[in-house]
């Protein structure tokens, strides 16, 4: 066995000096090598390992973590028989002893599985990955388990215990490494170092860390580990990317820039004369420039003697590795989608053979369906009973406080009408119901006969939808159009008593809505003879005017009616038809129309202007005297159909609220939330109802009147799957539907509005070799690789010190591969443009303060931006901002800069009141990026 000397301290300096690599801001980052394909696999068996003693739940996050005194770091608890001093503490581990001189050694790695420890979250799961480690160290002791950060945060059961449980999870499965990723601050600074204090000392996992410093100049964590197999002595270090600093305390420091690359080389050379037969970076660093530059390709360009470098950060599966003149670079991916091995054969202690493969969750999940798995005989991997049986009582124990939808959608249990047949579909013609006696109402409106066959006892059925966002076709995933009108003339030729109504945000969201500023939307709906819409916020999005053409136009070409009854224009006036009365057989039913008050907020100020959009929680004992006065003229059967959500907004007013307010409100057919309310939700005498979003589910009431008087009433959701594939749907099979065809006269419309647009969206302008995130989970709460490439176009074409824009502008992700005007008119489909404002560094903060408020909350006013943010989520709304720097120096308070951000936001929209004077209005916010992209990422 070879002894280090004390010089190996110089090895820690790799660490420290490698972030000498400063990065070209402009230069294009790197993405994926490859779609992961292995080739090898261990056949597991089932061993349960010792179970590791349970983490304590944390105490209470101080708001300002205090860094902690340099780290001493206790003896591992396998240390070789006679211990070699190293500096930091550290203790030679040996891993191996059996005196062979020709050995494989296998470095078993995983990276960003942000908690995911289940299988059913699409990765292998924690509990399989136990089974397959008990197996390979049941035939050699030649393993060393790593992980490169990004670990201890993500889902719901990490949350609720603030990382333990996945500490203890880590200790279960004899994790010798780990490395820190930037959210592994996410708990705080106080947090994570109680979290690693107890691992350490319940396992032999040491987290390393060498580039992390204390306010006095003190590494934070153990900075690297010696392994020693037969002699071949393997030295680990860590590393984290200096752009973790966006969540970390301000008061720690991450060394991320050096001139020092001669230096650096000399210490690694060193280190090799000193005896390190084997270098490991366990980084989470990433391929992908931020805002340091730093990434493991640019440290391999420029150091050598880095033999292996276990990355992280990127999120990128590199297929066999990336070779970078020495140096391999491997990693796995996310969410443990991929196990990562690099086989490494000794011979002498000298490296004879290397090679990295990905194991993809595929061949462990369902072997039988692998050809990897076939090859090498593995039938199944059954779960670590040890490992499964923690996950599970983490899971239940989680539940209580697990962030979920109000009500989840599933499939509904029966149906309102007899089933859909593949019969010949009926064309839709629009038409005029006549009215046989007018009967003069209020603001001019007049009573709709909708079925006079004299029945006193039947079904109606309202039927609804909300939330479409002009996802037109099944191709967008929901039921599209064109199947719904085959689905609604059959109903039709059925019965007369359908009300067809949706709650809202229709005409904007796509392509096909944008390009004629909603007026294919509004000839879709004409199409299928909706009854009545109400408005949504996103109505606005083209302007009040332009809506109010819409509004005109459709009304003119069909019976769709517009209501609106709480909208008031400058003059006090009511600006759309509040209310519309049916009358089904002498049974009268009333649909409101209402638009939830965030509109002011949610859209372009310039295009709400002179408008205001009342709160019925403001004039409750008005709204509860006309709604008896509506029941004394003779309403059977009041309807809301309101753009308003179950979610409070900045008004704070929700359909719940509305319904335990006032009394007399049959039925709530809601928007705007997005919820899908499986069976409707009831609320005092008021059912609420909400179909999801996209033409996903398609909402239906059933009611059964009897003498003018409702007997049964029944909500439920037609899922699109029944629709799309009624062959693997039960609700389909019980109902005997074989096919649901799409009606030609709507297919036919939407597939000319789709070829109009075809030269233009399907042109492609960029490439990315990742997916970028837009989310709409992940826009509204953090920073994504989407949203950064929107802000760093934003700086870069106006030429402002920074940009900051709002999370809820960004509508939606693109794939990897080639990128269309299509996919970024998708993303930024609002006709926003870039301003130049003038803003305060004290106004920064309140900026910032505003945008993170309802953090862990999803918030379209999350603010997105280039600046480098230090928060504490937890702390109170308006003291969560720490520091705020710009190219790595902390913003002067008292300075004024210039910011690039959207002209929505520029006008105080979202709640943004904190920009000065306009300096400069430029393009459409689109073409920004769209420009940004074509420069930086050219297409292949």
């Amino acid at each position: 066995m070879k002894r280090f000397s004390k010089s190996i301290f110089t090895l820690v300096l790799v660490l420290v000096t490698v972030f000498a690599l400063i990065g070209c801001q402009t230069t294009a980052p790197k993405g994926t090598v490859e779609a992961p394909t292995p080739t090898t696999v261990t056949t597991p068996a089932a061993t349960a390992p010792t179970p590791a003693p349970v983490v304590t739940a944390p105490t209470p996050v101080v708001e300002e973590p205090v860094p902690a005194a340099p780290v001493t770091v206790a003896p591992a608890a396998t240390p070789a028989s006679a211990p070699v001093e190293l500096p930091f503490g550290v203790q030679l581990i040996e891993k191996n002893e059996d005196g062979a001189t020709e050995f494989d050694l296998f470095i078993v790695h995983t990276n960003d599985v942000h908690a995911r420890i289940d299988s059913a979250d699409g990765g292998i799961g924690y509990a399989r990955l136990a089974t397959m480690l008990n197996y390979a160290r049941s035939i050699t002791d030649n393993i060393l388990l790593l992980d490169a950060g990004d670990v201890i945060q993500g889902t719901d059961v990490a949350a609720s215990t603030q990382g333990a449980s996945i500490a203890n999870i880590l200790g279960l499965l004899e994790y010798d490494a780990i490395a820190v990723g930037e959210h592994d601050f996410d708990y705080g600074f106080d947090r994570l170092q109680e979290l690693v204090t107890a691992a350490e000392a319940a396992s032999d996992v040491k987290v390393l860390n060498a580039n992390i410093l204390d306010a006095n100049g003190y590494l934070t964590f153990q900075p690297y580990q010696v392994y020693d197999f037969n002699g071949f002595t393997v030295v680990v270090v860590g590393l984290t990317t200096p752009d973790a600093a966006v969540n970390a305390p301000n008061d720690l420091t991450f060394l991320g820039s050096l001139d020092i690359v001669a230096e650096t080389q000399q210490y690694i050379d060193e280190a090799r004369a000193l005896g390190a037969d084997y270098i490991i970076v366990l980084g989470h660093v990433g391929v992908d420039e931020g805002e340091s530059g730093v990434t493991s390709v640019k440290i391999a360009e420029a150091l050598n003697g880095i033999d292996l470098f276990v990355d992280g950060h990127s999120h990128t599966a590199i297929k066999n590795g990336l070779r970078v003149n020495d140096t391999l670079i491997v990693q796995a991916g996310e969410y443990l989608n991929n196990l990562g091995v690099v086989q490494i054969r000794v011979k002498d202690d000298k490296v004879v053979f290397e090679d990295a493969l990905l194991v993809p969750a595929s061949a462990v999940l369902d072997p039988a369906t692998s050809d990897l798995a076939k090859e090498y005989g593995i039938v199944e991997v059954p779960e670590d009973p040890t490992v499964a049986q923690y996950i599970a009582s983490v899971v239940a124990a989680a539940a209580p406080v697990s962030a979920a939808p109000v009500t989840p959608a599933a499939p509904a249990p029966a149906a309102p009408a007899a089933p859909v047949t593949p019969v010949a579909p009926v064309a839709p013609v629009v038409t005029t119901t006549a009215v046989a006696a007018p009967v003069e109402l209020p603001f001019g409106v007049q009573l709709i006969e909708k079925n006079e066959d004299g029945a006193t006892e039947f079904d109606l059925f309202i039927v609804h939808t909300n939330d479409v966002h002009a996802r037109v076709d099944s191709a967008d995933g929901g039921i599209g159009y064109a199947r719904l009108a085959t689905m609604l003339n059959y109903a039709r030729s059925i019965t007369d008593n359908i009300l067809l109504l949706d709650a809202g945000d229709v005409i904007h969201g796509t392509n096909i809505a944008t390009f004629t500023q909603g007026q294919s939307i509004a000839n879709i709906l004409g199409l299928l003879e909706y009854d009545a819409v109400t408005l949504g916020n996103h109505e606005f999005d083209y302007g009040f005017e332009r809506l109010q053409e819409l509004v005109a136009e459709a009304e003119a070409a069909s019976d769709v009616k517009v209501l609106n009854a709480n909208i008031l224009d400058a003059n006090g006036y009511l600006t759309f038809q509040p209310y519309q009365a049916y009358d089904f057989n002498g049974f009268t039913v009333v649909v409101v129309g209402m638009t939830t008050p965030d509109t002011v907020v949610t859209a372009h100020p310039d295009y709400t202007k002179g408008l205001t959009f009342v709160s019925p929680l403001d004039i409750v004992a008005e709204t509860q005297q006309y709604i008896d006065e509506a029941r004394a003229m003779g309403a059977d059967y009041i309807i809301v159909l309101g753009h308003v959500g179950v979610d409070e907004g900045e008004s704070g007013v929700t359909s719940v609220k509305i319904a335990e307010a006032l009394n007399g409100i049959d039925l709530f057919v809601d928007g705007h939330s997005h919820t899908a309310i499986k069976n409707g939700r009831r609320v005092n005498d008021t059912l609420i109802v909400q179909t999801g979003e996209y033409l996903k589910n398609l909402g239906v009431v059933q009611i059964r009147v009897k003498d003018d008087k409702v007997v049964f009433e029944e909500a439920l959701l037609v899922p699109a799957s029944a629709v799309l594939d009624p062959a693997t749907s039960d609700l389909a099979k019980e109902y005997g539907i074989i096919e649901v065809p799409e009606d030609p006269t709507v297919a036919q419309y939407i597939a000319s509005e789709q070829a109009a647009l075809a030269n233009v969206v399907k042109q492609v302008i960029a490439y990315t070799p990742v997916n970028l995130d837009g989310e709409r989970a992940n826009v509204r709460t953090r920073q994504t690789n989407l949203s950064k490439l929107v802000v760093q176009a934003m700086t870069a074409e106006s030429g402002a010190d920074f940009s900051i824009t709002n999370g809820g502008g960004i509508r939606a992700s693109i794939n990897a591969g080639n990128i269309t005007y299509g996919d970024v008119i998708t993303v930024l489909p609002f006709s926003n443009v870039i301003v130049v404002a003038e803003i305060t560094g004290e106004d920064v903060y309140k900026a910032l303060e505003h945008g993170y408020r309802l953090l862990p909350e999803q918030n379209g006013a999350f603010a997105q931006t280039d600046l480098q943010v230090v928060y504490n989520r937890f702390a109170a709304p308006g003291s969560r901002i720490k520091l705020v720097m710009l190219n790595g120096k902390a913003i002067d308070r008292n300075a004024t800069y210039r910011v690039a951000t959207n002209d929505f936001m520029a006008a105080g929209g979202d709640g943004y009141e904190f920009f000065g004077r306009v300096v400069s209005r430029g393009s459409l916010l689109s073409d920004v990026l769209i420009n940004y992209l074509k420069a930086n990422y050219p297409a292949k």
